[in-house]
């Protein structure tokens, strides 16, 4: 949830170890909700808008798709990516 707008980069892990508010939800179920997008090791993701406010929603596109998908910064948090320099 670190990058700026237009960055994007390759995922290379999903995992809730390291979200800020994984209390809120069951063991499990962001990885899998988030696996369920698409979000999967290699895919490449391209952050195409951040909100105003504190930055969330952040907008991505997954595999140069025309989808979009909506994830706030504790769901993003669980999505590990190299990103393009």
């Amino acid at each position: 949830y670190n990058m700026r707008k237009r960055a994007s980069g390759v995922v290379k892990k999903i995992s809730e170890e390291n979200m800020p508010h994984k209390h809120k939800y069951r063991p499990g179920e962001i990885e899998a909700r988030l696996l369920e997008m698409g979000f999967i090791e290699g895919c490449r993701v391209e952050v195409v808008h951040k909100g105003l406010f504190g930055g969330e929603p952040i907008a991505v596109r997954i595999n140069n798709s025309n989808n979009l998908f909506a994830l706030r910064k504790n769901e993003a948090s669980a999505i590990f990516i190299m990103e393009d320099e």
